[in-house]
């Protein structure tokens, strides 16, 4: 429950920091942030993040090697997920797991040997896109 309480924490102070907007909604808003956004989304697609954004929220990526990394996994009731880099986008993709040895997880399907995932951040990756896809607005964001 404390690290659940310490990720909300960190998630809210990234999120005041940047503004994650819906691909082309920036424009279009008048309350948008000047200035470049921290990330955006297309449907489809998925999160474009900057490399200051990036580097912010401690993302790292890897090549996908059989193996899954346990931080690497993102658990919601809606099933399970990686996100994995697409032409410079991050995909939220739904997977299969299996056992979990020595922090790594097999994985039954959804994910290629070599496939570039996110093995870092990816609380802040999901975060960022549901505030995208939901409509939301970042505290900084003069709401």
């Amino acid at each position: 429950m404390k690290t659940l309480f310490l990720t909300a924490a960190i998630v809210a102070l990234a999120l005041t920091q940047m503004a994650c907007s819906r691909s082309g909604a920036a424009e279009n808003d008048a309350h948008a942030p000047e200035g470049v956004a921290a990330c955006s989304f297309k449907d489809g697609r998925g999160l474009e993040v900057t490399p200051a954004a990036a580097e912010f929220i401690g993302l790292r990526t890897a090549e996908f090697d059989g193996r899954l990394p346990a931080d690497a996994l993102l658990r919601t009731v809606k099933g399970d997920f990686v996100f994995v880099k697409n032409s410079g986008r991050l995909l939220r993709t739904a997977v299969k797991v299996g056992a979990r040895r020595d922090g790594f997880y097999s994985v039954e399907d959804g994910l290629y040997e070599g496939d570039v995932i996110a093995i870092s951040a990816v609380q802040h990756l999901w975060l960022a896109e549901l505030q995208a896809t939901n409509g939301g607005v970042g505290c900084a964001d003069g709401h």
